[in-house]
């Protein structure tokens, strides 16, 4: 398991080590001095774990895990700092830290478990997540639309399949679209309801709009539902005064 230390204090990266050695021998630890030596590290491959300090002599812990997070989303990390304070522990926990450990001798014990749980919450996330990619990939090969928005009726979300039977391409233009009231009806409970808008191709098409309100994982309310089509559809009726 690879694991980068990123420390500048050569004593903190020793006691450090000696807690990593005696808990998780089997990991594979780089020591980052220096914002050369995360570049390489990050350029080099995937990483398993991160831990960090908050006081860099070169750069911060709230700036480091940012570009970590942003090179790679999934890796856990672990703050272990003894110059931190409760408003940059909050920072970082909504910019994707794992937790937050203070770097006493009295609170070393506490990075293990630490580690533990950055670890376990990371597997849990991968997990989630691929279960969802297989979702998704199984709901568009049947041919289900799947659409989730705000309570003002913007959509936050949409799987390729209903995109494509409303005739657009990306999120933005199916903001921008008049969807005819494909969310009339939709509020607190489940609830179904037929629309017929006009497809892709120029042609009528009913759906089948199922849906509810939910609350999302970030606390906020929003629409989640489900879109079939009630039937083939048919065709457009010519324009007056065509032959």
């Amino acid at each position: 398991m690879r694991v980068l230390l990123i420390d500048d204090n050569p004593d903190d990266r020793v006691l450090v080590r000696r807690e990593l050695e005696r808990h998780f021998p089997h990991f594979d630890v780089e020591d980052i001095r220096a914002e050369l030596d995360l570049r390489r590290a990050l350029d080099a491959g995937p990483v398993d774990l991160v831990i960090t300090d908050f006081e860099l002599r070169w750069s911060n812990g709230i700036e480091v895990l940012e570009r970590i997070k942003d090179r790679l989303p999934d890796c856990p990390v672990v703050m272990f700092t003894g110059t931190g304070t409760q408003e940059i522990a909050v920072a970082a926990m909504k910019a994707g830290l794992d937790d937050y450990v203070i770097k006493s001798p009295r609170h070393y014990g506490r990075l293990q478990a630490a580690i533990d749980g950055a670890l376990r919450h990371a597997t849990s996330r991968a997990w989630v997540s691929q279960r969802q990619r297989r979702f998704d990939e199984m709901l568009n090969a049947i041919g289900v639309g799947v659409f989730r928005a705000t309570p003002e009726g913007t959509f936050r979300d949409a799987n390729p399949v209903m995109m494509a039977w409303l005739g657009v391409s990306s999120l933005d233009e199916l903001r921008a679209a008049d969807h005819g009231g494909l969310l009339d009806g939709v509020r607190d409970t489940t609830q179904s309801h037929a629309v017929r808008l006009r497809g892709a191709g120029g042609e009528d098409v009913e759906l089948l709009v199922s849906g509810g309100m939910v609350q999302d994982v970030d606390g906020r309310r929003v629409i989640e539902g489900v879109v079939l089509p009630v039937s083939p559809p048919s065709p457009r009726s010519p324009d007056r005064g065509s032959s």
